[in-house]
């Protein structure tokens, strides 16, 4: 004869009995966890840190973006043409220069520009990756390509050579730009052979710790 059945508390009957009734369910959304349906989902919510280099059988340039807004190509990587490519729905990116914090912009004449704030007409590309392993960028709003136009200046002459369209995004090569923190207060001399390192007793009430300096 078997024994008896374990005592089984009221609720734990009640939770298996949902748990069932859910597996059984013709509804799947009963009996399966819900889909997340943000598009962000669809992306890999990274920044990608690169120089935007293009160049032809002359020259050689990155692209910058300068505190004043303007853009230009110049020959070497440079704290302003550090750019961070964001993707901001598939195939689609943002590019804001890193240094500048100017977003880059077209017109619907195809002028490059920085701006101070981010517009979805103004500032989003079409990421296009070619067969050779550059990459295409094209405005989604007015379907032009990104494109620097070399001055005549640079080619040697007095006319300036055909827009150059194809990038490579490059990591950078030049080093990170230090860090300097400015403190309010003199540091105070400290003698670690004394019992009192830093001169704390003694000194008259007023002096105060420089945790309590804002």
């Amino acid at each position: 004869m078997a024994g008896p059945w374990p005592q089984v508390s009221r609720p734990c009957w009640l939770l298996a009995g949902v748990l069932l009734w859910g597996a059984s369910s013709p509804d799947p959304a009963l009996g399966s966890p819900l889909r997340d349906s943000s598009p962000l989902l669809a992306l890999d919510g990274q920044v990608r840190l690169r120089h935007l280099y293009t160049a032809n059988e002359h020259m050689q340039l990155h692209l910058e973006i300068l505190p004043d807004g303007r853009v230009r190509g110049v020959p070497q990587q440079s704290p302003y043409s550090l750019m961070e490519i964001k993707a901001v729905k598939p195939g689609v990116v943002q590019i804001q220069a890193a240094k500048s914090l100017q977003f880059l912009c077209m017109d619907v004449r195809g002028r490059l520009y920085g701006a101070g704030s981010y517009s979805t007409d103004a500032c989003n590309f079409r990421e296009k990756v070619l067969s050779d392993g550059y990459n295409l960028y094209i405005s989604e709003r007015h379907n032009r390509p990104l494109s620097l136009t070399p001055s005549g200046a640079l080619l040697g002459t007095g006319h300036p050579g055909p827009p150059l369209i194809q990038w490579l995004p490059l990591v950078s090569h030049i080093p990170a730009e230090p860090v300097l923190l400015e403190y309010p207060f003199a540091q105070p001399s400290v003698d670690v052979d004394s019992a009192d390192p830093l001169g704390i007793l003694g000194r008259t009430p007023e002096v105060l710790s420089p945790s309590y300096i804002i």
